[in-house]
């Protein structure tokens, strides 16, 4: 497995100004703030303005079919934009450029589109952008707390990588690989390196971090799979979504399972709160407007949540949550 990823990315200040004009007539899928930055600078009139939101198959395809004819599509924003972009860009077979608006996912540099059948999300579709640009002070337009919540699909490998390993030890796929999950430490080492940049939101922490997203979303696609980097910790944002029917901000809600899970699976937790704590990531209960019913029942259901979604094998499938669980949840979060 090589580390180069095929992704090509464009870093700098001010870079999205004027590329509306450079790529040309264009789709534009866009979240209403980073467009609002951008949309007197972009350079040219979409051809569409699309706002993402359903990532469901169903009204993707609708979506692509009755679009306008282009020979281009650009996601502008966070996860949803990026998806929606990429099928697009899949089905129609047009160009694809992306300008993520924040560093908190790593859509922007995987293959395929996350989808939403349910509560499950499912991974489908192929897609390799012509560029992503990666502009510094569009992404510090966003709140400091959004930035501050990217580290959560890098840490989420500290969790992750225990759970692959608890998996093949008790015989699940996917199969073991030394490579990644030597990738998966060294992740976690480079977090901690930059997080205190990232905190106040450098050039040099933004770049660093995207290129963590970079190499994931690279290895994500080499594998065939996103084992060393998705676990428990984020069934458990999945979980708590389905049973609240609320929607926390990605990054954070992945911090806060990767608190839990790791004080859960006795691996480390202190070094993921003190990364945690480095950059400033939102995840007590009082500064995300949690309450711990919701935390409680989220752990509850957990269990029954994977075996039903049929996730990856983790040490959500082996709770038995009781009480000494939801003191352990609470000492994380404290």
């Amino acid at each position: 497995m090589t580390s180069a990823s095929p992704f090509e990315v464009s870093y700098g200040r001010n870079i999205a100004q004027r590329l509306g004009a450079a790529i040309g007539p264009a789709i534009v899928v866009a979240h209403p703030e980073p467009w609002e930055h951008l949309r007197d600078v972009w350079g040219s009139e979409p051809l569409a303005l699309v706002t993402p939101g359903d990532l469901s198959k169903g009204f993707l395809d609708g979506l692509a079919r009755d679009l306008p004819g282009a020979d281009a599509v650009v996601g502008i924003g966070g996860g949803s934009a990026m998806d929606t972009a990429k099928w697009i860009h899949w089905r129609r077979e047009i160009s694809l450029h992306q300008v993520p608006s924040l560093p908190s996912v790593d859509a922007c540099f995987t293959r395929m589109t996350a989808l939403r059948d349910g509560s499950n999300v499912r991974y489908e579709g192929d897609a390799v952008p012509e560029m992503v640009y990666v502009d510094y002070e569009l992404m510090r337009a966003a709140p400091l707390a959004m930035i501050r919540a990217g580290i959560g699909d890098v840490l989420s490998c500290h969790t992750a990588r225990f759970d692959w390993e608890l998996a093949v030890r008790n015989g699940h796929g996917p199969a073991w690989d030394d490579v990644a999950a030597a990738a998966s430490l060294a992740s976690i080492c480079e977090l901690e390196a930059i997080a205190e940049l990232v905190h106040e939101a450098t050039d040099e922490g933004l770049r660093r971090l995207m290129e963590q997203h970079r190499e994931i979303g690279w290895r994500c696609h080499e594998l065939g799979h996103a084992r060393f980097e998705e676990g428990s910790e984020h069934f458990f944002a999945y979980c708590f979504e389905h049973v609240t029917g609320r929607t926390i901000l990605h990054g954070e809600i992945v911090a806060v399972g990767v608190l839990i899970m790791s004080a859960l699976q006795d691996n480390a937790p202190d070094r993921a709160r003190a990364i945690v704590k480095a950059a400033g990531t939102r995840h007590s209960p009082a500064t995300l407007d949690l309450s711990w019913e919701e935390i409680d029942t989220t752990l509850r259901m957990l269990p029954q949540f994977v075996a039903a979604g049929g996730y990856w094998y983790s040490l959500a499938n082996e709770l038995t949550v009781d009480t000494s669980v939801f003191a352990l949840a609470r000492a994380a979060l404290s």
